[in-house]
């Protein structure tokens, strides 16, 4: 017991502690177990942690996880295309986590909305979907309109691994399928593919 307090008053202890951590928080697999980091980052939605969980796209991804955020129609309010988006999931038996603008005191900022979906591993870890609705600059050219922007993430709530590598088992495309889905119900367009040829 005295060797014991003597290697924590030296900092030996303190220094196996923080090691540990240090391993915990830079293996993927440890950190798949872990809960899904969810919210805006720096007022965008976040990308995905392809390192950690592959089953995931979003708009703001710079890797093959990346999905084109959409426009919402010329002339829809914000609460128009916020009550869209919310009926439109929850018709999915998607349930509503969060609903709100991001900042009231700058509503430029946009309105954020969080669902949760029941994924592969059920309704102890669903899947997460999230929202930033929000305008944007204009684009001076012809293949985009005006309208809302509609950035989003869509994220399994967990990741399977196959033993003993460590290698995340795919979903499939799952999340990328789900968003196409959302946006064919919702009938709106990619953003920057008014013409024609960009037609899905």
């Amino acid at each position: 017991e005295l060797m014991a307090a003597v290697l924590v008053l030296s900092g030996w202890g303190i220094g196996k502690a923080r090691a540990e951590d240090l391993e915990a928080t830079s293996d993927p697999y440890k950190q798949g177990q872990g809960n899904v980091s969810l919210g805006l980052l720096k007022g965008r939605v976040r990308g995905c942690p392809t390192n950690v969980n592959p089953n995931c796209v979003s708009t703001s991804s710079l890797s093959t996880s990346y999905q084109t955020p959409w426009k919402a129609p010329e002339g829809m309010s914000m609460k128009e295309a916020c009550e869209l988006i919310k009926d439109t999931l929850l018709g999915k038996g998607a349930v509503l986590r969060e609903y709100g603008e991001v900042s009231e005191t700058d509503p430029e900022l946009g309105t954020y909305l969080r669902f949760d979906l029941e994924g592969n591993f059920g309704r102890e870890k669903p899947d997460h979907v999230e929202f930033l609705v929000r305008k944007t600059d204009p684009v001076n050219w012809e293949g985009e309109s005006s309208g809302l922007s509609v950035f989003f993430r869509s994220i399994a709530g967990g990741v399977r691994y196959i033993y003993p590598i460590q290698q995340p088992i795919t979903d499939f495309s799952k999340q990328r399928k789900r968003m196409e889905g959302i946006r064919n119900d919702l009938g709106w367009r990619l953003s920057g593919c008014e013409l024609i040829e960009c037609y899905e």
